[in-house]
């Protein structure tokens, strides 16, 4: 991930809750089964699973904006009790302080229990410790969740004919032949469609979250490695990708960062260090994700396309990631064709 802090303590880990007595994984697949046999396990909360499984962490608020939008949190929080109770959701602490900072509704932080991976086949090892995760770690998964879920808002929001497709870091991650490390393993891939008449107009992002304060002007940073890993993708096979393979053309990097020097200095360093033809947008966090903004139209992105060129140095000179045109044509599709 683009996020890497300095080394910490063990007292600032912060773990998964799980419970005080070892979990006996006869048995909860037992109860798992009885659970389905009797229809307890619902389609949306399959697909609050599979969201876990993506993004590590979801806030209450997030569930509820994902999965229960027209809901109180209330409903929200019953439900994943009854889900925390039979092992499908954990939970960890609450970086309240972060959460605050970066604007996201402070609430109870929900992570995928064993139960879930089980659930979802995933390979359990009971031998395992519990996860831990820093606390810079949870705040950073929380915000790629709020991108997934700002990006959900606006599909829904433009109704009939759109989509979005999204897919975690694990499974966005891309491996050379023979390889143990991923070659670039981004926060996540956004593919938002557009169905028009017998065609599908796609917008595929790498979705790239900059919250650390690392420098990255070297090529030996951790932003320096992200470019090195696009550049080899690019160059390389990268429609063998199985997220990749029906995409029309490579995505975009869209990357969010935070403080407006950061942003200039970020742009500088791709025109320096770029070897291919790969477009980036970027954006500061308080202009792309404003109260009550369409994501998809905000004017917020600086482009530094494969030209060699930077578009928005300027605040008022920056873009939003769809054209004008097709901010009228949603707006009107909003408002029932008028």
């Amino acid at each position: 991930m683009v996020i890497l802090t300095q080394a910490r303590p063990l007292t600032d880990k912060i773990y998964t809750t799980h419970p005080n007595a070892p979990l006996d994984p006869r048995e909860l697949m037992a109860t798992l089964a009885q659970l389905a046999g009797r229809g307890r396990i619902t389609e949306r909360d399959e697909q609050l699973l599979e969201y876990l499984r993506e993004l590590n962490a979801l806030s209450l608020d997030q569930v509820r904006r994902l999965l229960w939008p027209d809901a109180k949190a209330v409903t929200a929080y019953q439900r994943l009790h009854r889900l925390q109770k039979h092992h499908l959701v954990g939970g960890a602490r609450v970086p309240r302080a972060g959460m605050r900072v970066w604007g996201l509704a402070v609430g109870k932080v929900y992570t995928l229990d064993v139960g879930g991976r089980m659930w979802l086949r995933e390979e359990v090892n009971p031998r395992q410790p519990a996860r831990y995760l820093r606390r810079d770690q949870v705040l950073h998964d929380l915000l790629v969740a709020e991108v997934l879920v700002r990006l959900t808002e606006a599909v829904r929001r433009r109704g009939e004919g759109w989509s979005l497709a999204w897919a975690g870091e694990r499974a966005a991650g891309f491996y050379e032949q023979g390889g143990d490390a991923p070659l670039i393993a981004p926060d996540g891939l956004a593919v938002v469609r557009q169905q028009r008449g017998d065609r599908t107009a796609a917008l595929p992002l790498f979705v790239e979250l900059d919250a650390s304060r690392e420098a990255h002007g070297r090529l030996s940073s951790d932003w320096g490695r992200k470019l090195v890993g696009y550049d080899r993708l690019h160059a390389g096979d990268w429609k063998s990708h199985p997220e990749l393979s029906n995409l029309p053309a490579f995505p975009v990097v869209a990357v969010v960062t935070h403080g407006a020097q950061r942003l200039l200095n970020l742009a500088d360093a791709i025109l320096e260090q770029r070897r291919q033809p790969v477009a980036y947008y970027l954006a500061l966090w308080e202009d792309v994700f404003p109260e009550g903004e369409d994501v998809l139209t905000v004017p917020a992105w600086l482009i530094v396309p494969p030209d060699g060129s930077v578009i928005g140095r300027e605040r008022a000179q920056r873009r939003p990631l769809l054209p004008a045109e097709t901010k009228k044509k949603a707006k009107k599709a909003a408002d029932g064709g008028r």
